[in-house]
């Protein structure tokens, strides 16, 4: 949510709590005098809707400097550092912009570090050809919530099929059912597909089947080489590189 919607929401809801409460409070009164005084409730509740303005603009600004402290901690350098390296490089700085907006959005705090350490990594090297995999990580950690974390988790055990030219191996079971995702994780058992086609749709799980089947339902699936990495950027303990 950027600061423009959260300003016409919160102006939306004072609007409505303004209204709401005087009309409420004058229909059960029942008398102009009465509907005179629920109508002065309405400013009341209006200023508690500025408290959640203030208290949203502060809880983001926070969020900005965590990300901010978090960065130059990696990279061992001072803000002003960072700044004139991001100012230097537009391309950076445009990624930089992105990975703070999805900072500010998230409550979650492990997506918070992982989008630390995708942008620390970035301002290391900003090569273009890194660049595009730290925007496709960026993109990934903004569309995903704490239930396809909870799936990538479950699903990190599953063997991927192997990259060509290597073929798979006959005794080596590959992927993992959606069936087999749900058993060891119960709570996901009702948006197992809707979670499973999201991560899909982000290139975070892949296919580890092998020949050719009809039939989602019993297709194995497994982690991409891009949801490992996003999983490296979601661990409680650093990368062991940016």
């Amino acid at each position: 949510m950027n600061k423009r919607t959260e300003g016409q929401l919160v102006n939306g809801l004072k609007q409505v709590a303004a209204a709401t409460a005087g009309a409420a409070a004058g229909a059960v009164a029942g008398g102009p005098g009465e509907a005179l005084i629920g109508a002065a409730a309405g400013p009341a509740l209006a200023s508690t809707f500025d408290v959640i303005a203030d208290r949203i603009a502060a809880r983001r600004a926070d969020r900005s400097t965590q990300l901010v402290d978090a960065v130059t901690r990696a990279l061992g350098i001072e803000a002003d550092e960072l700044g004139r390296r991001l100012l230097a490089d537009e391309r950076l700085l445009e990624f930089a912009g992105k990975v703070m907006g999805a900072a500010q959005d998230t409550s979650l705090a492990e997506k918070r570090r992982a989008l630390a350490r995708a942008l620390a990594a970035a301002v290391a090297d900003p090569a273009p050809a890194r660049l595009d995999i730290w925007e496709l990580l960026q993109s990934a950690l903004r569309g995903i919530d704490p239930p396809h974390i909870r799936f990538m988790h479950v699903i990190s055990s599953a063997t991927p099929l192997p990259s060509p030219p290597e073929e798979p191996a006959d005794n080596v079971k590959y992927g993992m059912l959606l069936a087999d995702v749900c058993r060891i994780d119960p709570g996901l058992q009702v948006g197992a597909h809707a979670i499973l086609q999201k991560l899909l749709s982000l290139g975070l799980v892949e296919s580890a089947l092998r020949g050719m089947i009809y039939s989602g339902t019993y297709r194995p699936y497994a982690l991409s080489g891009l949801g490992r990495r996003l999983l490296t950027l979601l661990a409680d303990e650093p990368p062991a590189s940016p």
